[in-house]
């Protein structure tokens, strides 16, 4: 009798969700960089943060974006610039 043994007990490196996960990440569009600058200008971003200049679509959002990016801040509603 021959006696097969299998392999170790060693995991795959890569799956092949993970595999399509990441061809996905790196092919879908997010709208960041020169490729996105049409659509961060277009008047969707209608908020303007006045601590980094970035631009946030509504006041939810920008309520959002100083929790996480600006957490020593307090967000003052009447400084947000409304871009035209």
């Amino acid at each position: 009798e021959i006696c097969i043994m299998g392999g170790k007990a060693k995991p795959t490196k890569h799956t092949s969700k993970e595999i399509a996960k990441k061809v996905f990440e790196a092919n879908v569009n997010r709208g960041g960089g020169a490729g996105g600058a049409a659509s961060r200008t277009d008047g969707k971003c209608q908020f303007k943060c006045y601590i980094c200049l970035g631009f946030q679509p509504s006041e939810k959002s920008m309520q959002i974006h100083f929790d996480a990016k600006h957490p020593k801040e307090t967000m003052d509603a009447e400084r947000i610039k409304v871009a035209a």
